[in-house]
């Protein structure tokens, strides 16, 4: 599946990140085959916003009439007497427990009895002494400042409002129209099977709650592994309405005693985001996030494990046993979140894929987690049938407060990882305006010490802060995009708290020129203008040997939150520790075969894979931006046709095959043709007029690297009609040329502008000469 490597290096573009920020780490959730990832990047994971109509922030982010107010002292979970051994829980019924509890309590009446005296309108809500030591006041006309004042008060805050996470994501690819036209969000997706190709369902998790769900007949279905008389669909285990089918693919599994268990968190993300229930709120240190379901809420769900147990690495041959299978118990959507290494023209798990699809089954595939610059798009993403997706940014992550300058100013929100969070305290920052590899001033010393990221592992910066008497560090990322949690690498001196905000955060902060900072350790969501960033691991085209055109779209992929599996904790399942971020293709994928359910069913299962493949790819936003800075434009390579846009791919009435125009390698002397089909299905005769816009790659090296560059209109390299019209019920066939004497690559788009809001583009590539 996926090696689930963390980030050790700064600059990571080709390393793994899984962001479950609840436990302090981001792991960028992507399966390999049987190739390990390369472990080469630096805390990479995060997320993002930036574009269409459909991406939105939903309401205020902040309640300003009412606050947390940090009270002098260090909670129950911070404070030597009472903070927990490793791997243990407080013990509420110990003498020091109770002792300091008292004190606490002792110090919120005195706070309460300063409010009756000095600001007796503000009323108290709540009150903290696990995770914090504060109150939550109602101010009823009260200033925050005059709260500010009271002598035992440390930090006030006002109360953020937790908006949904998976809800931001289905704000981004525009699903709510889809959903309404599907009688419902809940409903959408009814009727449809998504066989999940993965590390296993966790089928007793409230994401998967079967309320409402009844088994299609010939349902539940199982292997004789995962039967309690170990007869083949028979008396079926791991199975609910929801869930319907629990196989395992390894041809140990027999001899290991291995079953579909959702051992491995992976598989319950990717199904959670696919086809994951309404209604469910999910809890992530602390932040309560509801409005939570998958993209097809009301799917069915097959488990199909081809990582049971601990196993990290799938063959071909289990995986093509999975496909067969879920083609024979008739799953209309698969979806494979994993990818690996092989690149050759001889793919067999590629053309297997290939042919499912022309089984009639709507194949979702990961590009893979390897660019830009650590390799093409991974196998089987490069198969031409199945839709292959790219990952772009989400437009929020859970983080930790932090203003500038302390107490009372600019609230930012920084990532946390492997590094404690900072304690809640005001400090004095000092600025180190270099990546503290080599050294950091002793002039850090007894503050909190800023350093870029890049060049060195995050924890060679903390020691050498620690080492200069820093009491803590603050990163400032060197990418677009939201902060990322970051990881700890052994063997270093590094145990401070360390945090990291963002490049434009980092640079509003220097510009300031604050010298102080404050900080909350209790975690908010933020709500941020990042998305549609191109993911820096997601990986690009053209793919090797043949030049081929992928991915073929992106879609949400950076810190998107689902559920994870249950097996094995000590956790209240839906509760804390049952949902977690993750970032990678792997949870881009799922969005797509979720989108393909709900397209299913909206047209009761008339539609064919070919045409849900274009409707979503050829119907998607061009909006894409550059990982680096985040401001530039992204080919065709990077972005495919652009990040899914749900809503208008349901309100699709023609479509075409192929959805690019690829011409892989060709000679310059003569023209080279290839020819997409539009296909007219209504009952109306569609006229579209055509042009023409360029990607032109930057010159800069760095920029380049991360497939940043400029589309202008028109391209002389290609000649294609300037209109044309498909009879009702027909189909036409658009001739796409490129011209003698072009050179190097020729990349863009075509945009074909229909009646009404019929408009459609496709890419074009092709790598001319030599």
């Amino acid at each position: 599946m996926k090696s689930h490597h963390r980030l050790t290096q700064p600059n990571s573009i080709n390393s793994y990140a899984r962001s479950a920020i609840a436990a302090a780490l981001l792991i960028l959730g992507a399966a390999l085959l049987s190739v390990a990832a390369t472990n080469s990047g630096g805390g990479s994971k995060s997320s993002a916003p930036n574009a269409s109509t459909d991406n939105f922030q939903k309401g205020p982010a902040l309640d300003k009439s009412s606050v947390i107010v940090v009270l002098k002292g260090d909670p129950l979970s911070k404070n030597s007497s009472t903070k927990p051994a490793p791997g243990k829980k407080i013990d509420f019924n110990s003498t020091n427990v109770k002792s300091y509890r008292a004190q606490l309590a002792a110090r919120r009446n005195d706070f309460k009895q300063w409010l009756h005296t000095y600001a007796s309108n503000a009323k108290v809500t709540s009150q903290y002494d696990i995770s914090l030591n504060a109150v939550a006041v109602q101010l009823n006309g009260t200033s925050r400042d005059t709260i500010a004042g009271a002598p035992m008060v440390q930090q006030v805050q006002y109360n953020a409002l937790y908006h949904p996470d998976l809800s931001e994501s289905y704000k981004i690819i525009n699903a709510a129209g889809a959903w309404g036209a599907a009688d419902g969000r809940s409903n959408a997706g009814r009727g449809i099977k998504i066989g999940d190709i993965d590390t296993g369902i966790d089928e007793t998790h409230p994401f998967f709650d079967p309320s409402g769900f009844s088994y299609p007949p010939g349902f539940p279905k199982c292997d004789a592994a995962d039967s309690s008389t170990h007869t083949a669909n028979h008396n079926c285990e791991h199975v609910t309405a929801k869930v319907i089918v629990a196989k395992v693919f390894y041809n140990k599994a027999n001899v290991q005693g291995l079953d579909a268990l959702a051992v491995q968190d992976h598989g319950t993300h990717t199904a959670g985001i696919a086809a994951g229930v309404t209604g469910k709120t999910a809890v992530v240190n602390g932040v309560s996030i509801d409005d939570m379901s998958g993209i097809a809420p009301g799917a069915w769900l097959g488990n199909y494990n081809v990582f049971p147990g601990g196993v990290a690495s799938a063959r071909s041959e289990d995986i093509l046993n999975a496909v067969d299978a879920a083609i024979a118990d008739g799953m209309d959507v698969l979806n494979l979140s994993l990818g690996g290494g092989y690149h050759g023209n001889n793919d067999l798990l590629a053309i297997g894929l290939d042919n499912a699809v022309e089984a009639n089954v709507t194949v979702a595939v990961a590009a893979g987690n390897s660019g830009p610059g650590g390799g093409t798009v991974e196998s089987p993403g490069r198969a031409r049938n199945i839709i292959t997706v790219g990952a772009s940014t989400n437009q929020h992550f859970v983080g930790q407060p932090l203003t500038y300058p302390a107490v009372v100013g600019t609230t930012v929100g920084a990532a946390v990882g492997d590094f404690d969070p900072l304690p809640t305290d005001s400090y004095n920052l000092f600025d180190t305006h270099s990546d503290g590899c080599a050294s950091v001033s002793a002039d850090a010393a007894g503050k909190l010490a800023i350093i870029d990221r890049g060049t060195c592992t995050f924890s060679q910066k903390v020691a050498n802060a620690k080492q200069a008497g820093a009491i803590g560090v603050l990163i400032i990322n060197n990418v677009a995009g939201d902060p990322s949690a970051m990881a700890r690498t052994a063997g270093f001196d590094d145990d401070i708290p360390a945090v990291m905000i963002g490049l434009k955060e980092g640079a509003a902060l220097r510009a300031s020129g604050a010298t102080t900072a404050s900080a909350v350790a209790t975690f908010q969501e933020f709500i941020t203008p990042n998305a549609d960033i191109l993911a820096g691991f997601s990986s690009q085209g053209p793919t090797n040997v043949d030049f081929g055109l992928k991915p073929d779209l992106t879609s949400v992929g950076v810190n998107v939150l689902s559920s994870i599996s249950c097996v094995g904790k000590d956790i209240t399942c839906g509760g804390e520790g049952s949902w977690a971020f993750f970032s990678g293709t792997s949870m881009s994928t799922p969005h797509i075969a979720g989108s393909a359910a709900v397209l299913l069913d909206l047209s009761n299962k008339d539609w064919s894979p070919a045409r849900i493949k274009s409707e979503l790819v050829n119907r998607a936003d061009l909006v894409v931006t550059d990982a680096k800075t985040g401001t530039h434009d992204v080919g065709p390579t990077a972005q495919g046709a652009g990040r899914e846009n749900l809503s208008h791919a349901a309100s699709g009435t023609t479509w075409l095959s192929p959805v690019s125009a690829v011409f892989g390698k060709v000679p310059a002397a003569s023209a080279h043709s290839v020819v997409v089909t539009v296909f007219n299905p209504t009952g109306n005769a569609q006229t579209f007029t055509v042009s023409k816009l360029k990607f032109t790659p930057s010159t800069d090296p760095v920029l380049s690297a991360y497939g940043a560059g400029s589309i202008s209109s028109g391209d002389p390299r290609i000649s294609v009609v300037n209109s044309f019209s498909v009879p009702a019920g027909g189909s036409y066939d658009l001739t796409v040329t490129i011209n003698p004497g072009s050179t190097g690559t020729v990349q863009g788009w075509i945009k074909l502008n229909g009646p009404g809001s019929n408009d459609l583009h496709f890419a074009y590539y092709a790598h001319v000469g030599p």
